[in-house]
């Protein structure tokens, strides 16, 4: 495999309470795609992090290309050819596509980022997009993006960087089927241009697809490397985990109600138009299509977030008008956010706090809170969602994607809405962690809510909900009974002109 680009060398970190990343050692060699796999908190990112310097290691070493190296910080890793790729996409919200993919070049050679050719930044990125069949205009603006297209974006900027050794964290966790094939093919190119890649996956298919070794992190080590041909999914699953097999979708089978939420020929310009469907009480309505499909815009829509043209909402038989999130929530509906460190989480608080900010009227007690039964609910939630290490103090920026994503909806659980819409609830989570999601959802249903499950996760879709709607070019262009639906068909519908 040739020569090692980058070597661990019993590298060491301790976190707040239990975790700790111990004594790891691991090569990445170069033209090598190396997988990392592992449990939500199990360490991937925190051991990335470490070799990008956002976190300091407490003893160990790391070389790249045999020379001792100590990050102290992430603009210094990428001073040094190292580009890190993670979960939340560092773009700039209110710069341009075209802007945020040349950023660096423009932060080199033009001053203070006052005077440049525009025109030709735009032709430039839409030529480059043209060669990687990627369809965003490099004029939109990076916070009218989903998050699908943000990752697609963040793949490009690693594509042009330049970069020697490339880390990419979940990167096609929001992506749709066709989206991923888009990005593996970036991948392949990337390959011949950069020296070694490590990639974090949760999707079994995929590292199959894009690794050639794949290493597995639990609870902080390193449990073993293989040549991903050498391997099985039942023996990686193994390692990943202690716990007995889940069944993969645990669905309940609830017979739906009467109609609770009607929505009538909703438009939100330029993207959504002419939107009706229906939600029935202890139902779970299943919404999927590709990216720029309109499926966060919906959620944002029926939230108060975004802008509504034309149309009615429709709540227990009454007529709706959402100015407002805080509208929203008082007719009962929540929504749970794709983007959950933009518009969720609140990485330097406590997990307590994280679970019962929104909730804090029902835990009042007079001119006080009664802080022993927000502790106890609290620790109800950390234990069905299996959060780790789970402690109330906690700070939440320590913890792993998954974990703190569990932690959000821990915080909108408590709040016993009629209605919660979940935007991709289980993107970036292990498969263990999302049957405590879904399970968790089964409980909501079970106590009498109804949930819209947004995802680009077509299994997740069939797997969990009775009802599915694709939505195409702002248009929902079925809806389908679960017995009718299938991969093919959505699919079908999914890739078709609205």
């Amino acid at each position: 495999m040739g020569h090692p680009v980058l070597s661990l060398k019993n590298v060491t970190k301790n976190f707040a309470n239990e975790f700790f990343l111990d004594h790891i050692s691991l090569e990445l060699f170069e033209g090598e795609v190396h997988v990392l796999l592992g449990e939500n908190g199990s360490g991937k990112s925190a051991l990335m992090k470490t070799i990008c310097g956002l976190y300091s290691r407490d003893s160990g070493d790391i070389e790249l290309f045999g020379k001792s190296v100590n990050f102290e910080t992430f603009h210094e890793a990428r001073k040094n050819g190292v580009f890190y790729q993670h979960q939340d996409n560092q773009l700039f919200e209110n710069l341009s596509v075209a802007e945020n993919v040349y950023f660096d070049r423009l932060a080199t050679t033009v001053p203070l980022l006052r005077f440049f050719n525009r025109t030709r930044l735009d032709a430039d990125c839409y030529r480059l997009f043209k060669e990687l069949r990627i369809d965003i205009s490099p004029r939109s603006c990076v916070r009218d993006l989903g998050y699908a297209q943000r990752q697609l974006l963040s793949a490009v900027k690693a594509y042009v960087s330049g970069a020697q050794i490339i880390i990419f964290d979940e990167p096609t966790s929001a992506m749709s089927e066709i989206e991923r094939d888009i990005f593996f093919s970036l991948l392949d190119r990337l390959r011949v241009r950069a020296k070694g890649i490590f990639y974090i996956s949760h999707r079994m298919d995929e590292i199959k697809k894009v690794g050639d070794r794949v290493s597995v992190l639990h609870k902080g080590r390193l449990v073993s490397t293989n040549f991903i041909h050498e391997i099985d999914r039942s023996t990686l699953v193994g390692m990943m985990i202690e716990e007995p097999h889940q069944e993969r979708y645990p669905r309940l089978r609830i017979k739906p109600g009467k109609s609770i939420l009607e929505v009538r020929h909703l438009v939100s310009k330029p993207i959504l138009r002419d939107v009706s469907f229906s939600l029935r009480k202890q139902e779970i309505l299943g919404i999927t299509g590709l990216m720029g499909s309109g499926r966060t815009l919906l959620s944002n829509c029926l939230f108060g977030v975004a802008e509504i043209s034309d149309g009615e909402i429709v709540v227990d038989g009454k007529k709706k008008r959402f100015d407002h999130p805080l509208n929203a929530m008082q007719s009962g509906l929540i929504l749970i956010p794709e983007n959950r460190a933009q518009n969720g989480m609140f990485p330097p608080l406590d997990l307590l706090t994280n679970s019962t900010i929104a909730t804090l009227s029902r835990f009042k007690d007079g001119m006080h809170l009664n802080e022993p039964y927000m502790r106890q609910l609290a620790a109800e939630y950390v234990k069905r969602l299996r959060i780790s290490p789970g402690q109330h103090d906690d700070i939440l920026r320590f913890y792993s994607g998954g974990n703190q994503q569990k932690v959000l909806l821990t915080r909108w659980f408590m709040y016993r809405a009629k209605i919660y819409i979940m935007d991709e609830p289980t993107r970036g989570v292990d498969a263990a962690a999302k049957v405590d999601i879904y399970n968790a959802i089964n409980d909501l249903i079970s106590k009498g809510a109804s949930v819209i499950l947004i995802s680009s996760e077509i299994e997740e879709i069939l797997g969990m909900c009775d009802r599915v709607l694709v939505l195409a070019g702002g248009r929902i262009v079925c809806d389908l009974p679960r017995s009718e639906a299938s991969k093919e068909t959505i699919l079908d519908y999914a890739t078709s002109d609205a």
